[in-house]
């Protein structure tokens, strides 16, 4: 294991080690003990605050309770009932008004003064309409209470906070009033108790000996709303004041608190408080005793100052002892350490005093021993450098003479390990090295190679693991020299491998030369191609001479059956078919010998509506044949474009038919629509769908996906060309199967 301190000095290890064994003993021990002193303490403060909170609580419980006890005597009273009644019952009494001045007489004088907390009474009737107040002055408190307030059962109210700054916070009993007869609710007395002569009552009733008091002590009523009172230090102090003094009457500057976090935050005992919370029965209120920490603990809070003023004396001592083994032990060591630091700097002659014959002695007079034998190997070794440095840069220069050979070279050349991996190469075989690293997967043969076409590419790529067999091939060790003609990626390399001289481990590396022959090849191709269609257009000149007699033979027929049928023959409209399409092949062979020679379409207004009509009506047996479903959605609101109608209606027929050939039993559409300057026709096909690597591939001549003998490969391509020739464009925006869409943009004309 590591020292956590290694980068420290050992003369103040020891100090801060004698310093912590100290501080550990007697500061640490110190604050445990205080703490555990600190513990005792608060739980006996904490037993004295919930005997002090349930005292506190049953004095302010039982005048409560007595308040309302003078509540319901008030509420019995006979002539307050007996008047009550006739003022609610008999509503056209014409002495109403001196009754109503008698009974208000009779609360203010005779019922109010008899007890000090009671603030203003009022009387109401079944339904909770507040009838007679007996001061006048007060009345809004009676429209603020609930519903609930006027029931058959007492009700008590929570705090409320009065409407005038000057007026004290207030409590609102409610108690049910009925008539003589006892067996009827006629109304409610309600009775508004002054919330600081009830808590000043109920506080001056504690004796001396019991309240608890002090600097810190708090006490808090909650009602069952959260609202709360924080009463004052002056109520729990002895004497409490009279309920007949100025301070008392005042309110003792009580104020209603909302619910909310800051009373949360002012009794938790992380904050340094602590208290205790005891409920009321009589209204389900609550008392909450606290107790500041820091002047309840004030007995113990010097306990753990006087333990670490002993621990830093202590420590002081420790300090003092330890000057002999710095002296004595820990200079030594610093002079082994100076020493090893000259050795490692190169002055191998540095020496450390031996002053004594203990372990420390010992330790320098091996490390002197040690000192000398270092000195002389490294002489030895200054004498071995400086002949590799000769024997390096004789290398160096020959490897400067051999790169700048392999730099020049215009092939690529690469020499690899036994491995494959590669050790030498030169700019010009950059590509050759990155096919080598990434495994050779990029790599095929140009052309035919029974070794090649053995591979398994999937399970090769799946695996991972087994390069490609044109690079085993060229890599085999004991193979003789090789070329292939490879494709990498768009580049054609022709690659020479030719095998190393073995090492004396027997084995050999092998060397290749590759030369990129791209250009030339392609020069080939094209030439060949060109080659191809100069042939192809002969045939095609002879084929289109020999096929107009047929044709001709044709259209005569056609118009001598015509001519022979009724006219209401159904006959006309097959007729009138054949003799389009002849006309079209007429016109499709004269454009072919018209290309040949460079003749120009002829050009003029064509309805595309019309000539689609006439593409599907010659494809409808084709459809029916296939079950497969023809729809044209011609939406294009002028469709008149310029062009050839003949090399269009070609173009529209090779695209429907590649897309009826490509679905099975599925659907074809052809949609029209206009943008700008052109008119534009989708034919869309719910078929397989092309490839995303063959998108453009499939517009090159001769490139079908077709079997052998089912096309040429010109279709495509030509209906590109005829649209190009002709203002427009066609190209395939969507490749995806069931959305596979050709798009065709045609020149628009007026009609």
């Amino acid at each position: 294991m590591r020292d956590p301190l290694c980068n420290i000095s050992v003369r103040y290890k020891l100090v801060f080690t004698f310093l912590g064994v100290c501080f550990l003993a007697f500061g640490v021990g110190g604050y445990l003990v205080s703490r555990s002193a600190r513990e005792s303490l608060v739980r006996e403060i904490r037993m004295r605050l919930s005997f002090q909170s349930q005292f506190y609580a049953t004095a302010l419980n039982t005048d409560l309770r007595a308040l309302g006890s003078r509540a319901r005597d008030f509420a019995s009273d006979g002539y307050i009932r007996t008047r009550f009644w006739e003022l609610i019952e008999v509503e056209e009494c014409p002495d109403q008004a001196a009754l109503k001045a008698a009974l208000h007489w009779h609360l203010l004088e005779n019922k109010l003064p008899l007890e000090p907390a009671f603030l203003n009474l009022a009387l109401a009737n079944a339904s909770g309409e507040t009838l007679l107040v007996a001061d006048e002055l007060d009345t809004d408190w009676t429209s603020q209470l609930p519903p609930q307030a006027f029931a058959d059962t007492e009700w008590s109210s929570g705090l409320i906070e009065p409407g005038w700054a000057e007026r004290p916070p207030s409590i609102t009993l409610c108690t049910p009033l009925n008539n003589l007869a006892g067996d009827r609710r006629i109304g409610s007395l309600l009775v508004k108790i002054h919330c600081g002569v009830w808590i000043a009552n109920s506080l001056g009733s504690i004796p001396s000996d019991v309240a608890m008091g002090g600097q810190g002590l708090a006490l808090r009523l909650t009602d069952s709303a959260g609202q709360y009172l924080e009463i004052p230090p002056a109520l729990m102090a002895q004497p409490v004041p009279s309920i007949d003094s100025l301070t008392v009457q005042s309110g003792l500057g009580l104020r209603v608190r909302a619910a909310g976090a800051a009373k949360k935050a002012a009794l938790t005992p992380g904050r340094g408080v602590l208290s205790h919370e005891f409920p009321l029965s009589f209204n389900r209120w609550s008392l909450e005793t606290s107790l500041e920490t820091k002047e309840a603990l004030r007995a113990v809070s010097g306990l753990q100052a006087r333990f670490l003023l002993v621990g830093a004396v202590l420590t002081g001592v420790a300090c003092l002892v330890m000057i002999f083994p710095i002296r004595y032990l820990v200079r030594p060591i610093s002079e082994l350490r100076d020493a090893a630091m000259h050795i490692r700097g190169g002055d191998f002659s540095a020496r450390v005093p031996v002053e004594s014959s203990d372990e420390l002695g010992q330790l320098s007079h091996s490390f002197n021993k040690m000192a000398e034998a270092v000195e002389e190997h490294a002489e030895r070794l200054a004498t071995s450098a400086h002949s590799l440095a000769q024997r390096k840069d004789e290398l160096s220069c020959e490897r400067d003479r051999l790169n700048a050979v392999i730099r020049s070279m215009r092939d690529g050349l690469m020499v690899l390990d036994a491995d494959g991996n590669p050790e030498i190469w030169n700019t010009a075989a950059d590509p050759l090295r990155a096919v080598v690293q990434s495994g050779g997967y990029e790599l095929s043969a140009h052309r035919d190679c029974q070794q090649a076409n053995s591979y398994d590419q999937t399970a090769v790529r799946t695996a991972g693991r087994d390069p490609h067999p044109c690079l085993k091939c060229l890599f085999e060790p004991q193979a003789p020299p090789r070329s292939c003609l490879l494709d990498a990626g768009s580049l054609v390399l022709e690659v020479h491998s030719t095998r190393l001289t073995p090492d004396a481990h027997g084995r050999s590396g092998r060397v290749l030369l590759a030369r990129d022959v791209t250009d030339r090849v392609h020069q080939d191709e094209r030439e060949i191609h060109q080659e191809r269609l100069s042939v192809l257009g002969e045939v095609a000149a002879v084929m289109a001479h020999e096929l107009n007699n047929p044709l001709a033979a044709i259209s005569m027929f056609a118009q001598m059956v015509a001519s022979k049928l009724p006219e209401d023959s159904s006959l006309h409209e097959d007729i009138s078919v054949i003799e389009r399409n002849t006309e079209t092949c007429n016109r499709t062979i004269r454009a072919l010998l018209d290309y040949a020679t460079g003749a120009t379409p002829e050009v003029s207004p064509v309805d595309i509506h019309t000539t689609l009509r006439e593409m599907a009506n010659f494809l409808r047996a084709f459809c029916e044949r296939k079950d497969t479903g023809l729809e044209l959605l011609l939406e294009a609101e002028e469709p008149i474009v310029v062009g050839d109608e003949v090399q269009l209606r070609q173009v529209f027929v090779n695209l429907v038919l590649n897309a009826l050939q490509a679905v099975d039993k599925g659907h074809v559409r052809v949609l029209t629509w206009l943008d700008e300057t052109h008119l534009v026709v989708d034919v869309q096909d719910d078929g397989p769908g092309i490839p995303t690597d063959l998108a453009d591939a499939v517009f090159r001549p001769f490139y079908t996906t077709k079997p052998r003998g089912s096309g040429t490969g010109l279709g495509l391509s030509t209906a590109r060309r005829i649209t190009e020739m002709q203002g427009g464009g066609l190209e395939l925006v969507d490749d995806r199967p069931g959305h596979t869409t050709f798009r065709v943009r045609l020149l628009r004309g007026n009609p």
